[in-house]
Parts: C-alpha cells; structure tokens; sequence
C-alpha cells in the first residue's frame, strides 16, 4: 500500500506538470486500493482472489475548457498532466467552467479497523474463507431447496488523495467488508426467481450478524418465490420493505434530484424547490460524510467538504444536488457545489448522493401490514421515465396480503408514477434497516397503485 506522503507528492508532480503544460487550473487524486475477496459458485467457494492497483486521475480547465485523463504508472505522470491539457485543448468550451475553489488542507482520521488490515494479509485469508463457509451453509441449511449460483466476501481498504492548484490538499484512508449471495431456491421443476441480498461494515466484528440478516433475508426472498399462485388484478396498496425501497423509488428520485437531471430537462424537480412533493412525514437527507457506524471520506470526489443536506422534508422538497461544474452551469448566481461529486479517479466526477437516510415513521411494520388487500413487494425489475414519472415493472416472489395473511404470488406486474406514489405514501415504519453502510430506510405503504396479476 502506497504511504500517504508518496501519493502527495505523487499527485503535485503531476499538477505541475499539467500546470506547467498550460492549465489554468489543475486537479489530481489518487486512489491506492488493495482487496482480497473470496468467490462462491454453485454452492461452494471457488476461488481467493487479490488486487493492489493505484490509479491517478488528472482533471485541468484551459480557459473554458475541461479536460481529464488516467493511468496507473506513477513514472507516467507528468505526460497523464501534459495528456489532460491537449484533451482540454480540444473540447468544446464552457464558459464559465471552474474547478471548486478548496480551503486549506484536510487530512482526515482513518476510518480502518485493523481487523480488517489482518485480514487482507495472507495469514488472514484462512479466516475469510471461513466466514464465507458459514455464510453459504446458513443459506443451503435454511431450506433444502435453496441454490446458491454466486457469491462473495471481501475486505477492502482505499487510501485517497487530491490536490488542486485551487488551494487545497486532501488525504483519507479507509477499509471495509462486504459479502452477499444471489442465487433461487428450487421445487422439484419448479424454480423460483432469483434473488440476491448482503451487506458490508466497517468493523469486522459487526459483520458477520450483518451477514446472518442478510443471509436470512435472501432465503426468505427465495423460498417466497415457490408454489407462487395466482394472485388479484387492482388498484390499491403496495407494502415495500425496507430493503426493497431504493430499488422501488429512491435511485430514480435521487437521479432526478441531481442538478445534471434538471438541467439537461430529463427532471421537472427543479422548478418544485419549497413545494410539496411527498406525503406529510416522509423526509429524505443525504448524510454528507455517512451514517453513524458507516463513516464515509469528508470530503466528496472534487475534495468539497461533505455535509448533510435535508432534500425532502416533511414532504417538501428542499435541495437538488450539486458538484462543482453543475454549480457553473447553475443560473442561480453564487450557486456552489454542495458536496455531491462522486466517483473515483479513474472518471470524471458526476453528482448524486453518497449516503441516504429515510426518516423512520410512527406505525410499526406489522400494523402497515395489516390491511384488507396489498401486494408486498419483495423485488422490483422495471423502469421509471424521469420526465413524465411513469414507472412499471414486474414484482419477483412477491406476496399478495389479504386481511394480514401474506401468500406468494406469481410474477405481477405494477404500475404507477413515481411522483404520485411519493405523494400517495401512507406509512412509514418506525423501525429502519441500515443497508449497505449507506441507506438507512424504513419500510412504506404507497396507495393507489395499479396492480396486474400474471395470466
């Protein structure tokens, strides 16, 4: 693992020489990664592999241009700086294009376990692999009917820095695990939908019951999808689990609260801004630098200090995201980047969020499950047209409920829009699901929601 110091200077040899070259700006990052992961297949583990990779993206703006270029050589530098000025030569102008302006210097606290650095040493793998073992027997011992077609467990640490010629050094190091299993369960000739479920944490302590949840959740999600009969054609109520509801609706409202999406007309939410536009008590934040116990860097991809940002609150949108060149294109004068540039250094930054919180309702789960008649979506394959807000899709081992009493049903389709169902949410859980280190959701009830039933 490259040590901080070298990436530093590193990535300033590699500023002066894009600066030196004819930049009128110049950015560098770096990102050091190392990460050993443990592979399954068909129901057994397959393989161990490794990786130790740096890469080094240089960005540069001459006059109103930008232009951006990566490698992986650090004895290549000073031609990926000269690289990046003749892109930025040859691209069409912006003007008015200006990388972030960065205050002083921000090292940030490691955010590494050192359980976790053992293990991606080889003395460590044997207890990887362990895990892994437990994981796959927890889901083939729940059910005889279960396959697994892959899986993985890997530990993972990243050491990234930036530099800008606009007044400021960056530097944070973390590491983490993750590990999941997709797969189906099978009934004789019947055979379930695929399903695939899993979670990742800082701490290597906490990951394996995170994995035990996730494992038990990806049975059941499997095993749901058998003896799936019939079910109902309806307007009505769909139930949507915590872990179903970014799939469902956050990853194309989060897309659409970008401020690329508003400004190339593919979201209308920009002219909504201290509107209503969700229920009453349905509050979306995006956590800055992450949620408690899933510490993120401080700083987002363009080195601009992350903070939380309120988007929806209490039903009232409040906030689109911002990077820096977004924050350029804004007519809004003095608009800034709100901390929202993501990516690696191996691209260009992009907006959108880095880690999302859903504020948790009053109503238990098993009360917003009791209704009269629902479908509980359990997975959701479909698409969302972002101007219009249409969506429809097809629920996988989904269940119909009637008066609280759940069955599987074969494949349904639903349909809907995504900006009615925001305002047609009528609970929310009061217990959330931390998923993935970086959504912490409840779970929802969405009326009014067309419901069409296989066959």
């Amino acid at each position: 693992m490259s040590s901080q110091n070298m990436l530093l200077e590193h990535c300033e040899r590699a500023m002066a020489a894009a600066l030196a070259a004819g930049a009128d700006e110049a950015e560098v990052i770096a990102d050091a990664g190392r990460s050993v992961e443990v592979a399954i297949q068909k129901n057994d583990l397959e393989q161990v592999r490794s990786a130790d990779e740096v890469t080094y993206g240089v960005r540069v703006r001459v006059g109103d241009r930008l232009g951006f270029a990566t490698g992986n050589q650090a004895s290549g530098l000073r031609a990926l700086g000269e690289e990046a000025v003749l892109i930025a030569k040859s691209s069409p102008p912006e003007p008015g294009l200006r990388l972030p302006k960065l205050s002083g210097d921000l090292f940030a606290p490691d955010a590494v376990d050192p359980e976790l650095l053992r293990l991606l040493e080889p003395e460590g793998r044997a207890e990887l692999c362990a895990l892994a073992t437990r994981t796959l027997r927890r889901a083939l011992a729940a059910d005889r009917r279960m396959t697994i077609d892959t899986g993985e467990l890997s530990v993972s640490e990243l050491q990234r820095v930036l530099v800008s010629s606009t007044g400021g050094r960056r530097a944070w190091r973390g590491a983490e695990a993750s590990g999941g299993l997709f797969g189906m369960a099978l009934d004789g000739a019947e055979v379930g939908s695929f399903a695939y479920d899993g979670d990742r944490r800082r701490q290597w302590a906490e990951l394996e019951p995170a994995l035990e949840r996730a494992t038990d959740r990806f049975v059941r999600k499997c095993v749901g999808a058998l003896g799936g009969l019939p079910g109902e054609s309806f307007r009505g109520t769909i139930l949507v689990p915590a872990d179903c509801v970014s799939e469902l609706l956050l990853d194309s409202l989060t897309e659409l609260l970008g401020a690329d999406a508003v400004r190339q007309g593919r979201s209308p939410l920009g002219d909504r801004l201290g509107q209503a536009i969700a229920a009453a008590g349905f509050s979306l934040t995006e956590a800055g630098a992450g949620l408690a116990g899933f510490g993120l860097a401080p700083f987002d991809r363009e080195g601009v200090e992350r903070r939380a940002l309120p988007l929806i609150d209490d039903g009232v949108l409040r906030a689109i995201l911002f990077d820096g060149a977004e924050a350029c294109r804004s007519s809004s004068p003095g608009q800034q980047s709100t901390g929202h540039a993501q990516g690696g250094a191996a691209s260009p930054p992009m907006v959108g969020p880095a880690a999302l919180s859903v504020a948790a309702g009053s109503t238990p789960w098993a009360e917003l499950c009791a209704v009269e008649r629902a479908v509980l979506v359990t997975r959701f394959s479909g698409t969302v047209e972002p101007s219009s807000g249409d969506l429809s899709g097809v629920v996988k081992g989904g269940f119909l409920v009637r008066d609280g009493v759940a069955r599987p049903v074969a494949e349904t389709t639903i349909s809907g829009n995504l900006y009615e169902a925001l305002r047609n949410i009528s609970g929310i859980s009061a217990e959330r699901e931390l998923l993935g280190g970086t959504s912490l959701l409840p779970g929802l009830r969405i009326e009014d929601i067309s419901i069409t039933a296989a066959g």
